[in-house]
C-alpha cells in the first residue's frame, strides 16, 4: 500500500477504497495522517481529585488493576459545546475498541490513556459533561469550532495526543492481525479499529476548524513511502502506455482543483493519480455508519518520489499516474468528470 491521499481526505470526513485485509492497517496509517508522528508533549500533570465523578457506563474506564496508572494532564481550555462534541467521539472510539477486544483486554491501556489524556482534562474544565449520557448508536451533533471554542495551546495539545493515540490503535491492529487465525473475524476487528481511529480524527476536527494551518502542518508529517522493487513492479503492471489516456476539460479542472487543495493541505512534491477501486466508502462526523459509493475511478495523489519516473504521464500540463487492473479500460480512452465524479469514455 502506498501513501495515497484521495479526493475527500480532510479533517471533516474519512474515505477509503475497499482494500484486502492485509492492507487495512497500512491504509489506516496514511488515511488518518499519522505517518510522521511527533513525540507527545504532556502538559504539567496534576492528581485527579478523589471527588471527580465518573460517568455511568463510561466506555473509556477500565479496571484499575488492569493498567499502570499515570498522573492525568491539566484541564483543557475548551468551550462546553466543543467539549461535549469531543467527549462523544472519544467515547465512541473507546466502545469500538472494547468491542474489538472480544474480552481479551488488549485495548485496556489505550482506553485508559484516552480517558486520562483526553477525557479527564475536559471533565476538569466542564465537570457537568461527565454526566452526559452515552449511547453507542447516538449521532454526535457536528460542531464547527472557532478559536473561541479552543485555545491555541489546547488545540496543539489535542492534535498531538490524537495522533499519538491513533498510533497506539494501529499497533493494536498489528498485534491482533498477527495472532488471528480467522480472517473474517480479523477483518471485522480491523474495521472496528479503523472506525475507532477515525472517531478520534472526528474528535480532533475542532482543532482544524479553529486553526486550519494545523491540518497543513499534520499533512507535512506524512512521509513518502520508500520505493521498492515490488512497489515499482505494481505501479508498472497497472500503468497504461504514456500518452494513451486523455483528460476532458471537466476532468482536468477537477484534478487541478484537487491538487491545489492537496498542496495547500499536505504540502510537498506530489503528483495526481487516477485508479480503479472495487468499492469506496465514506463517513463524516455526523454519520451513523459508512456510506458506500460502490466501485469507481478514484482521484488521489502520491509523493512524486514514491512512483517510478517511467509511469508518470504528463497530460495537458498535469503530472499524473494512471492505473487499472485491465489496461484496455484506459488505453485510447478519455477520462471525464461530472458532479465531481470520474468516468471513462471513448
Amino acid at each position: 500500500m502506498h501513501g495515497l491521499f484521495t479526493w475527500g481526505d480532510d479533517p471533516h470526513s474519512a474515505s477509503r477504497p475497499w482494500l484486502p485485509f492485509e492492507a487495512f492497517m497500512r491504509f489506516l496509517i496514511s488515511a488518518i495522517l499519522i505517518g510522521g508522528l511527533v513525540t507527545a508533549a504532556h502538559a504539567a500533570s496534576l492528581d485527579l481529585p478523589r471527588s471527580t465523578p465518573i460517568a455511568r457506563g463510561e466506555p473509556c474506564r477500565v479496571d484499575d488493576a488492569a493498567v499502570e496508572r499515570t498522573k492525568p494532564a491539566a484541564p483543557m481550555q475548551i468551550s462546553r459545546r466543543a467539549a461535549v462534541y469531543v467527549v462523544q467521539h472519544v467515547r465512541k472510539a473507546c466502545r469500538l475498541l472494547a468491542d474489538a477486544d472480544d474480552g481479551r483486554s488488549r485495548s485496556d491501556s489505550v482506553r485508559d490513556d484516552l480517558y486520562r489524556t483526553l477525557l479527564v482534562p475536559i471533565y476538569r474544565a466542564h465537570p457537568d459533561v461527565v454526566e452526559q449520557p452515552f449511547s453507542p448508536s447516538a449521532i454526535p451533533k457536528v460542531v464547527s469550532a472557532t478559536s473561541r471554542d479552543i485555545g491555541r495551546a489546547a488545540a496543539n495539545r489535542l492534535t498531538i495526543e490524537v495522533a499519538r493515540l491513533q498510533k497506539s490503535i494501529v499497533e493494536l491492529g498489528g498485534d491482533g492481525s498477527d495472532r488471528s487465525v480467522d480472517e473474517s473475524a480479523a477483518r471485522k476487528a480491523a474495521e472496528a479499529l479503523i472506525d475507532a481511529a477515525i472517531e478520534l480524527s472526528f474528535a480532533g476536527k475542532i482543532t482544524f476548524d479553529a486553526y486550519p494551518e494545523l491540518f497543513a502542518k499534520e499533512g507535512d508529517k506524512v512521509p513518502a513511502q520508500p520505493r521498492t522493487a515490488e512497489r515499482d513492479a505494481d505501479f508498472r503492471k497497472g500503468a497504461p502506455p504514456l500518452g494513451s489516456v486523455k483528460l476532458s476539460d471537466a476532468a482536468l479542472a477537477l484534478i487541478q482543483s484537487f491538487m491545489r487543495e492537496v498542496r495547500r493541505a499536505a504540502g510537498g512534491d506530489r503528483i495526481a493519480a487516477i485508479g480503479w477501486a472495487h468499492e469506496q466508502k465514506s463517513k463524516g462526523p455526523g454519520d451513523a455508519a459508512w456510506s458506500s459509493q460502490g466501485a469507481g475511478w478514484i482521484l488521489g495523489a502520491y509523493w512524486k518520489s514514491e512512483v517510478p519516473p517511467d509511469v508518470i504521464d504528463t497530460v495537458r500540463g498535469v503530472e499524473i499516474v494512471f492505473s487499472a487492473e485491465d489496461l484496455s479500460a484506459l488505453v485510447g480512452k478519455t477520462i471525464d468528470a461530472t458532479k465531481q465524479k470520474l468516468f471513462v469514455r471513448d
